[in-house]
């Protein structure tokens, strides 16, 4: 934790609210080397219906030192490409720009005229794709990309290469995230391998969620650098919940309303707000102190991003942090010190607005 920082934030906050001490609360299970598929951008998106939120298996943080932009963009080809798609011989299906071994059956070459802003690379390690996940990877990827562009003023480096792992087999997981002790998580964005693992899930619904969740994460390492991780993954969070609609997308904001009630602080929020925005890396992921626990910094640092995007107030105070962190990229930036300085009412008036939204969430739902 930045504890300086924190000591400083708290004292002001005190000065000008007073804090409540934040209360224990039940909450459920908390919710992330490539090869692969390449997807144009599709014209139009059919309107799907927003799922319900369903708990979220463990997430895998990143690894100690995943710091400054992530670079993908000198990979990707300024040239038109080929793509192959083909059937190996234990039937699972893979899209690569390479050409496919001798004993691969089904084999088809894609030709794309042109480079997309966006390219998912995809293949199963053990594990058949999702039905769709071409389409809608890219589609939720360019969305996520436009709304942080559009709202947040995030503009991304074209030619952005996403590579998307699924993994069926936990112990093979496991490896292939470089943390056996985390073979039952269900996803986590390498950004050493700039690799994308989805630990394969029943419901590909279940499949989609994690992968926007960590296709967020890839997007803001590409495009903005080492946010704090409280703000990092409140946006991984909000933005696990767009659903392409149409020529735009959408966010269910108050979906799931009974883990985030029960993700709830008391009083006005001050002490509770302080204590998760100075939580970094293992003071944030905390992994032994149980799902619960983590549930409630997921579901509270979602809640932050929430409110922040509710209105230009608060969009501004939000932009302003991710500019400052794109300016340096490799040093995480003061989040605290930074909402004080640009919410409106400062860092007290964003925790009442948001133990308020915890303890009531909105029905609201946001088209982008």
């Amino acid at each position: 934790m930045r504890a300086a920082v924190r000591a400083i934030v708290l004292a002001s906050l005190l000065a000008a609210a007073g804090c409540g001490r934040e209360a224990p609360q039940p909450a459920g299970v908390s919710v992330a080397p490539a090869a692969g598929a390449v997807a144009t951008p599709p014209t139009e998106i059919a309107e799907t219906a927003p799922a319900p939120i369903a708990p979220r298996p463990v997430e895998a943080p990143p690894p100690p030192g995943a710091a400054c932009l992530a670079g993908t963009v000198k990979e990707a080809s300024p040239r038109a490409r080929a793509v192959h798609r083909w059937v190996d011989a234990a039937g699972i299906t893979h899209y690569s720009d390479q050409a496919p071994p001798r004993d691969a059956r089904e084999h088809r070459l894609i030709d794309l005229r042109q480079p997309p802003p966006i390219s998912v690379q995809a293949s199963g390690f053990d594990a058949n794709l999702p039905d769709e996940l071409q389409r809608r990877a890219v589609a939720d990827a360019l969305g996520v990309q436009r709304v942080l562009r559009d709202a947040l003023a995030v503009v991304p480096p074209p030619g952005i290469a996403l590579r998307v792992v699924f993994v069926s087999d936990g112990e093979a997981y496991g490896r292939l995230i470089g943390n056996p002790s985390l073979a039952a998580s269900a996803g986590a964005y390498s950004t050493a391998q700039r690799t994308i693992f989805v630990r394969r899930q029943e419901r590909d619904e279940a499949n989609f969620a994690v992968l926007r969740h960590e296709i967020t994460h890839a997007l803001v390492h590409e495009s903005i650098g080492s946010l704090p991780t409280p703000i990092n993954e409140g946006l991984a969070e909000y933005f696990g919940r767009y659903r392409a609609a149409g020529m735009g997308g959408q966010i269910e904001v108050g979906a799931g309303r009974e883990a985030i009630l029960a993700a709830a602080v008391s009083g006005d929020g001050g002490e509770a707000l302080v204590d998760l925005l100075a939580r970094e890396g293992e003071g944030f992921y905390a992994l032994d102190a149980g799902a619960p626990e983590r549930e409630r910094r997921y579901l509270r640092a979602y809640a932050l991003i929430a409110v922040l995007m509710r209105d230009a107030p608060g969009r501004a105070a939000l932009t302003e942090l991710l500019a400052r962190q794109r300016a340096d990229p490799c040093r995480t930036v003061a989040a605290e010190r930074i909402l004080d300085e640009r919410y409106p009412a400062g860092l007290s008036g964003l925790a009442t607005a948001w133990a308020a939204f915890l303890r009531n969430p909105p029905d609201d739902i946001r088209a982008y």
